[in-house]
């Protein structure tokens, strides 16, 4: 759809794959290795834990039949508790890490944005496509001039 007037051999036309450009560019790795750091010792944490408590378990069923009832039901009750302390932690801790994504992923596509836009303007193109395309011919595509720009 051109506008009125306007010659379609005059207008510049590209495409960015915005999927490609977020998996390859270094500002996404960038962001996901902080992110990585930034929660893997709660991850180390909560899987510590989950071992603690399967040993738990297993000693409980081992020790089980020697036990008296009050022990045995002091014991389940020790084990729930555990466990749901377990689903909380890794429940905030899967909160936590998409809330701190989502952060982290807006900035990179603020980055991307503007790399896109300073690339379409220092090329000449009327018209970058970004989102939403559901074909692009290889001659249109500039994702991987995008992505060079943002080394």
């Amino acid at each position: 759809m051109m506008p009125m007037g306007a010659n379609a051999e005059d207008t510049k036309i590209g495409f960015v794959n915005g999927t490609r450009l977020v998996e390859e560019s270094p500002q996404a790795k960038a962001a996901a290795d902080r992110i990585k750091k930034e929660f893997e010792p709660r991850q180390q944490e909560i899987l510590q834990a989950q071992q603690q408590l399967h040993e738990r378990e297993d000693l409980f069923l081992k020790e089980n039949p020697f036990m008296s009832a009050a022990e045995k039901q002091k014991k389940q009750r020790e084990i729930i508790s555990a466990q749901r302390e377990l689903k909380l932690k890794d429940t905030e801790l899967r909160e936590d890490f998409t809330i701190r994504r989502n952060q982290e992923m807006t900035k990179v596509w603020e980055v991307l944005r503007e790399a896109i836009q300073t690339y379409a303007k220092d090329q000449g193109f009327d018209l970058i496509l970004f989102e939403g395309v559901s074909y692009a011919s290889p001659k249109v595509e500039v994702t991987d001039a995008v992505l060079n720009s943002l080394k």
